[in-house]
């Protein structure tokens, strides 16, 4: 269904998925659908914030005006909600004949209402507001969508919004308010912000996550929303006077949305699972190929950023990385991950040139009202590409150095048992080592994650020597050999393997990465371009063109 996909594609959960389809299932006696297909395509869209025209919830407001006009012709609760829930099959015509059925009962209670060919109008002091014929089918949709969300939990929110609406209008001179029509619609809009923020995957509906995906429809094919490295440079040139001033927010943006985008993908893909069996004809899928299917956008899902785990606990006796020198560099690239590796050349330009413009913002937050050094507006403090690149390298050696040592801690640890052995705690229960035997993790790290087999005895032997050496050469806290035997500190190296095992993939696979884009002495001309680009927006942004703006700064 057309109108579902707009669901999935904006993280839809499950529950979301089934609230929308029970109204997309409801039939009339005779079988036909009880909405139309425009009408439940122009509620997805609303429900997922892309359908209210400038202000999102402008639909809320229509509703209750329509709920002002049914109340206007005397319909209480109980004819409320025979009027927005008791149809048969919803159209304009059966709409227009159930007000029609209430007027000719009552007439109008209330004045400020007028009947018109195409709708009703309603005069607010002044101010008139029509609800036509046409687009009250939606609304009615919508209304039982709000009653019947979340299994009927917030019915009795929307009854106690719209009688305090009305309760309100009653007090007014003349029955009609626009104030407390205002407030009833802020109402229900608190209730669907907060039903959006529990179903819908969180940062798919806001006003960045739209501004990039625009951008990447109207840079293309409307049905892609892949981008490279010089999309987020396009992007961030085009929009850095607003919500994305500064190229770091943009690149964690474009972050965001990736991520967002997996979690859809995963969402969708959920939906349209393929039966499991061996009948491909038919097919289904054998359980055993899941294990090698391609996961697309699954890292960016998955990836959780490894450095925090060893501020707490255990690992947090053990100093695996100095501030400045080797955590501070490795920071970035652990938080965003795969993200690096597939956009290296943005994720420079987020080095570099961030670190210069957010020098820029520290001096002006400082020194208001005091012009931005000329070498900081044309970038010439900025890092090289290639000297990051060489600071990587140096980084990777001591990792290195780092993986090893604490496969020795680890196999101390093992004791007689053996690295891969499961050793007993004080307390009577079990350390198991097998999942992350160290000569696997370790040796695997090593060897760039090639697990076709075990190393031989040999290279176990050697690699146990190289650990031990640099276990000693490794003077910091916790890298004490009186203490392995504790059980804090065996949990701790454990904690601090796993994190040393993904920070080496992610910092080699990158080095690769720079490797490539460096061919031919790319990284050098690359960079050149770049501080160019980079310095005319500063200059734009930050720079003072005469007393009189220098004057305001």
């Amino acid at each position: 269904m057309m109108s579902e996909q707009h669901l999935l594609g904006s993280g839809a959960d499950g529950q979301f998925l089934g609230d929308f389809r029970a109204l997309a299932e409801a039939t009339s006696i005779a079988g036909a659908a009880k909405y139309s297909p425009l009408v439940l395509r122009r509620l997805a869209l609303f429900l997922v914030g892309y359908g209210g025209g400038r202000n999102r919830d402008a639909p809320l407001f229509e509703l209750c005006h329509l709920v002002n006009i049914v109340d206007a012709l005397g319909g209480d609760l109980a004819g409320r909600w025979q009027f927005f829930l008791g149809a048969d099959r919803v159209t304009g015509a059966q709409c227009r004949g159930e007000l029609a059925h209430l007027h000719d009962a009552s007439g109008w209670l209330r004045d400020g209402f007028e009947w018109r060919d195409d709708g009703v109008a309603i005069d607010y002091d002044g101010d008139e507001f029509v609800v036509t014929f046409g687009r009250m089918p939606f609304l009615l949709a919508l209304y039982e969508f709000l009653a019947s969300m979340d299994d009927f939990a917030h019915h009795g929110t929307l009854n106690d919004a719209i009688d305090r609406m009305l309760a309100k209008n009653a007090e007014a001179a003349g029955g009609t308010h626009m104030r407390a029509v205002q407030d009833g619609a802020n109402g229900l809009a608190a209730a669907m912000r907060q039903y959006r923020g529990r179903h819908l995957e969180q940062g798919m509906h806001d006003d960045a996550f739209m501004a990039i995906l625009n951008y990447l429809r109207q840079r293309g094919d409307d049905s892609r929303v892949s981008f490279a490295d010089e999309d987020i440079l396009q992007f961030w040139c085009l929009h850095n006077r607003g919500d994305f001033r500064t190229y770091r927010r943009t690149y964690q943006r474009f972050a965001d949305f990736t991520a967002a985008m997996a979690a859809t993908q995963a969402r969708r893909l959920g939906e349209t699972a393929a039966r499991l069996g061996n009948d491909w004809e038919s097919g289904e899928v054998d359980p055993d190929d899941l294990h090698h299917a391609p996961a697309e956008l699954g890292d960016f899902a998955a990836w959780s950023d490894p450095l925090p785990l060893l501020d707490s606990g255990p690992a947090a006796e053990i100093k695996f990385f100095t501030g400045a020198g080797e955590r501070e560099p490795l920071a970035p690239l652990t938080e965003f991950g795969p993200f690096t590796r597939r956009l290296p050349l943005a994720f420079l330009r987020y080095v570099a040139f961030g670190s210069v413009q957010a020098a820029i913002t520290t001096a002006l937050q400082f020194h208001p009202g005091v012009a931005v050094e000329t070498d900081l507006l044309a970038c010439g403090t900025a890092e090289t590409y290639t000297t990051r690149r060489a600071l990587y390298e140096k980084l990777l050696v001591r990792l290195d150095r780092l993986r090893k040592a604490t496969y020795h801690a680890l196999n101390q640890a093992g004791g007689a048992g053996g690295a891969g052995a499961a050793d007993e705690r004080a307390d009577g229960g079990v350390i198991s080592l097998s999942a992350h035997a160290p000569e696997r993790v370790f040796e695997a790290a090593r060897r760039q994650g090639e697990l076709a087999s075990e190393p031989s005895e040999d290279q176990l032997a050697a690699l146990e020597e190289e650990a031990a050496k640099a276990f000693k050469q490794i003077a910091r806290r916790g890298f004490e050999a009186e203490d392995l035997d504790r059980d804090d500190r065996r949990e701790g190296f454990r904690i601090g393997a796993g994190v040393l095992y993904a920070v080496g993939k992610i910092l080699d696979g990158y080095i690769n990465d720079l490797k490539r884009l460096d061919r031919g002495g790319g990284l050098e001309a690359r960079f050149k371009q770049d501080t160019a680009t980079f310095a005319v927006e500063f200059d734009k942004l930050y720079g003072v063109t005469d007393d009189r703006d220098r004057n305001a700064r």
